[in-house]
């Protein structure tokens, strides 16, 4: 554990503070005594990052005595004990038990990655902690390798409920603070939705998959390509957990309601770490995900920037809430967020977390670092300028099939891309194997000029690692709306470095149609990217709108 900075101070009256045991984003946790009951503790500092309003400070202030509160009533050996919260220097101090044990994320960067039996060993701990704290009613909402500890024996314990909500208790994110790592954070919470007992159990699964893998497959070098990547990306297979991936994958299910139960997966877990394997008894069906084939591409290509090109939320919201006018539509605006990082992650008035109603704003993310692409720009292939004969609106030609929106508009879409990923208004399409990928944005308010956004937005690409701006350019005759000006339709085009180290090219067509402002986003290998644009003018050519 750090030992730093040493202090004698005397916190009310009664806790006597020695050294720093741990810093983080939302305070310090100093090791203290108790003059009282003459015993050692844990005492958190709880530090309020700067710029905020008295109003906004009292509110943290009331969160933290809330997370006091919270982690009090829970009573099990997986949860640190909370003593007492007092109130000194005009905020809080939380009194806790003090566990002499490195955190989890401690042990695996000094030690490296564990085995899966004991990575299973540890995680039916947690399980376990959790599902005490759901029964509670309490939702901890940051599980992530540094919030636990292991102390001798490798007995897990659950730190830090600093974001801890409980059933009932009013949201205190009011101000626009949406609190966690986002490495770690479940998809419906970075979709904005409320978080429940489903959101903790994603969490775990990250977490699993980090101690046999390192880290989560998730980590990009910004927070919202993060939030990004949890929502357009499939979780790659891991190569080092054995029986525990049908764990981890089942975990890491997108979908809240068909996630694995705290029940079914501590059973598992506790097999894994008993028997080294799960016995066909408790392992419901859990499809385990086919990362290359059907997904984007484990390349880079696919799995790159749905990125900074893909919407979150709802897009009317989001080009409201953005300030720009036709970004809304635009599944591929890349406009950047105040990110503001407290403890874990706060979007400053972007999204409330947790709250109801709560939509996030058009977003930009971040792919690993790779090596730059080099590019020379040749004349873009543009989509067909006159539909051929054969792709009408009811018969699409050889090679293609009809897809009809549930949201109204419809298009010819490739055979060999499977069925969309659909995600709020957006569309996700992705090849077999070629690496190509096509996003479908939408939005009921769109703006006065697609051109102007565009140029408005392109400073904001550092969502795409290697970016080279080939231009932006009304769309001429190039369909499904031809504009000379560039004010009905627009194209963005540019390459960037995907996740293998490959040079992509993405052509971003914004365009309005009767009242709905549309996006068309491709991604592909910039080796193949004309027979790409060949190879999708039926799709542009056919697209109508509702």
């Amino acid at each position: 554990m750090p030992n730093e900075t040493p202090s004698d101070r005397m916190l009310a009256r009664r806790y006597r503070l020695h050294t720093q045991v741990g810093r983080g984003g939302m305070g310090t946790v100093w090791q203290a005594f108790d003059e009282v009951l003459g015993r050692d503790v844990a005492v958190k500092e709880v530090i309020l990052p700067h710029g905020l309003t008295d109003e906004e400070r009292d509110l943290q202030h009331r969160r933290t005595f809330r997370e006091a509160r919270t982690a009090a009533r829970l009573a099990h050996p997986g949860v640190v004990t909370v003593y007492d919260v007092v109130e000194e220097d005009g905020r809080p101090w939380i009194v806790m038990e003090l566990i002499k044990a490195d955190s989890l994320d401690r042990v695996i960067k000094g030690q490296g990655t564990l085995d899966f039996r004991r990575a299973a060993k540890i995680g039916g701990q947690m399980i376990s902690a959790l599902h005490a704290a759901h029964e509670a009613g309490v939702l901890h909402r940051d599980v992530k390798p540094s919030n636990v500890l292991l102390a001798a024996g490798d007995r897990a314990v659950l730190t830090d409920f600093g974001i801890a909500t409980s059933t009932g208790d009013a949201t205190l994110t009011a101000t626009g603070l949406v609190m966690g790592s986002p490495a770690y954070i479940a998809p419906e919470r970075a979709r904005g939705k409320v978080a429940g007992p489903a959101s903790d159990l994603w969490s775990l699964g990250i977490t699993l998959y980090a101690m046999v893998e390192g880290r989560s497959p998730y980590e990009r070098p910004e927070p919202m390509a993060s939030l990004i990547a949890i929502i357009t990306d499939e979780v790659p297979a891991s190569e080092k957990s054995g029986p525990l991936r049908q764990v981890i994958e089942g975990l890491l299910d997108k979908d809240p309601e068909t996630r694995l139960t705290t029940h079914e997966a501590g059973r598992m877990l506790d097999e894994i770490a008993r028997d080294g394997k799960i016995s066909g008894e408790y392992a419901r069906p859990v499809a385990l995900r086919s990362e290359p084939a059907a997904d984007p591409a484990p390349t880079t290509a696919e799995r790159v920037p749905a990125t900074g090109l893909g919407m979150l939320g709802d897009p009317t919201t989001a080009s409201r809430s953005s300030g720009n006018r036709m970004t809304g539509l635009i599944v591929g605006a890349i406009v950047l967020v105040t990110v503001m990082i407290v403890g874990g992650i706060a979007l400053a008035n972007s999204f409330n977390g947790d709250e109801e109603g709560a939509k996030p704003p058009v977003s930009t993310a971040t792919e690993t670092p790779s090596a730059t692409p080099s590019d020379t720009r040749t004349p873009t292939q543009q989509p067909s300028q006159t539909p051929s004969a054969t792709a009408s609106a009811q018969t699409p030609p050889t090679g293609f099939r009809l897809y009809q929106d549930p949201t109204g508009y419809s298009m010819f879409v490739p055979d060999d891309f499977g069925a969309p990923d659909r995600q709020s208004l957006e569309a996700h399409f992705f090849d077999g194997a070629g690496g190509v990928r096509v996003q479908i944005g939408q939005t009921s308010d769109p703006g006065d000029s697609a051109i102007e956004d565009w140029n408005d937005n392109e400073p904001n690409h550092s969502g795409f690692n290697g970016y080279q701006l080939l231009g932006i350019e009304p769309t001429g005759d190039g369909l499904p709306v031809p504009s000379a000006d560039g004010v009905a339709s627009a194209d963005w085009e540019f390459t960037f470095t995907g996740n293998a180290g490959g040079p992509m090219r993405a052509l971003n067509r914004g365009f309005i149609m009767g009242d709905m402002g549309y996006a068309i986003l491709v991604m592909a290998p910039a080796d193949t990217w004309d027979q790409t644009m060949k190879k999708l003018e039926p799709l542009y050519a056919s697209f109508k709108g509702k």
